[in-house]
């Protein structure tokens, strides 16, 4: 008889529905035991066999414990498992209804009921209202939490960036504070050692000048002396002689007249002396600013090109490179091939020559180009 109930069961075709929890305002374990009555059939049928014993339909009690935030993502993730399994041996018993053995398929509706006791005993953690309340609670309180969280941590990178900026600000004003008072103290040197010079080239000059007078002066103490001597002389009543007098004069004011004489040629020759050394200061001047720029040039040179290395004789590459320094056909080609580089002035991607490059004669070809340079 029960083989014959197995039989009539086999030539059916089964509709086991799996439930699905797409409106969440419907009961998920009403629709559970809404059940087909193909799906009731089996589970008499399986029940008076001692294969299956069915949960009792009655009312679950309704969980009054709090559920935390990792058990429902657990318990939600659980869920949808058991209903893809559901879905998945569903699928294999439509498909095979007509050539599944009889143990397999008891097997298979033993897998669907204990798929359901799993679902019914997860999804009934949720069936509490104020589980649920509880929950989004928690849940508002997490997202509250992870928004002032992200919230410091964006005001805590921001205040890093701003300290950042400060110091990076304040490394630029140490640097150039520190290329001033190197600067400063550059031209100071500069002013000392002209200073030196000038004073080692004038010393003799000045020693001239000062010796010369020193001769005035004396000549001017003896003109003094020689006046005060006749004078007391004639109040004494002593006759002198005229000519000695006359001599005297005449000898004084020859003495006057050539270092007087001296002394202009001496100052003539500080002035040139200080012209010329002026002029060397400003060549000097000139020679300091063309070896910054140069240093400047080979900073840049070795930022791009790495630091310079000579290259010896008898390296492959030696004769290559230094062919323009020997053969003038081999530079005027390298200098045509940089000519081709060369654009109109309205071009806005150059129209100058770039630094460093050898410049032609001026012309009226070349006239547009050297402007701006």
């Amino acid at each position: 008889m029960n083989f014959l109930k197995y039989q009539n069961i086999s030539n059916r075709s089964v509709n086991i529905e799996v439930p699905v929890t797409t409106d969440p305002r419907t009961n998920i374990l009403q629709s559970l035991y809404n059940q087909s009555n193909d799906e009731l059939w089996i589970e008499s049928w399986l029940q008076q066999n001692n294969v299956y014993h069915p949960i009792p339909k009655i009312k679950i009690n309704k969980a009054s414990n709090v559920i935390g935030i990792h058990e429902a993502q657990n318990s939600l993730k659980e869920c949808l498992k058991l209903l893809e399994k559901l879905n998945k041996t569903h699928k294999d018993l439509e498909s095979q209804v007509d050539r599944m053995p009889s143990t397999e398929w008891k097997q298979k509706t033993v897998e669907i009921g204990t798929i359901k006791d799993q679902f019914t005993r997860i999804i009934s953690k949720f069936e509490c209202g104020d589980a649920i309340f509880r929950l989004k609670k928690s849940i508002d309180k997490r997202k509250k939490k992870r928004a002032n969280h992200k919230k410091k941590k964006e005001f805590r990178r921001q205040q890093m960036d701003e300290k950042f900026q400060a110091r990076e600000k304040l490394h630029k004003s140490i640097d150039q504070w520190l290329a001033n008072k190197k600067e400063d103290e550059e031209k100071l040197k500069m002013a000392e050692a002209m200073q030196k010079d000038a004073d080692c080239v004038l010393s003799e000059v000045t020693k001239k000048k000062s010796d010369a007078r020193k001769q005035m002066a004396l000549i001017g103490s003896l003109a003094k002396l020689r006046f005060i001597r006749h004078h007391m002389a004639v109040q004494r009543g002593e006759k002198l002689s005229l000519e000695d007098q006359n001599a005297f004069n005449i000898t004084v004011l020859k003495l006057k007249n050539m270092w007087e004489s001296s002394l202009q040629v001496y100052g003539k020759e500080e002035q040139g002396l200080r012209l010329m050394l002026e002029k060397n200061a400003t060549e000097d001047t000139k020679t300091a600013k063309l070896s910054k720029k140069r240093r400047l040039l080979d900073e840049w040179h070795t930022v791009f090109f790495g630091p310079k290395q000579l290259i010896p004789q008898d390296h492959e590459t030696y004769w290559a490179l230094t062919a323009a320094e020997r053969d003038t056909e081999t530079f005027i080609a390298i200098r045509k091939s940089w000519d081709t580089f060369l654009v109109s002035p309205t071009n806005e991607m150059g129209s100058k020559i770039p630094v460093g490059w050898v410049l032609p004669e001026p012309n009226e070809g070349w006239a547009k180009y050297l402007s701006n340079t």
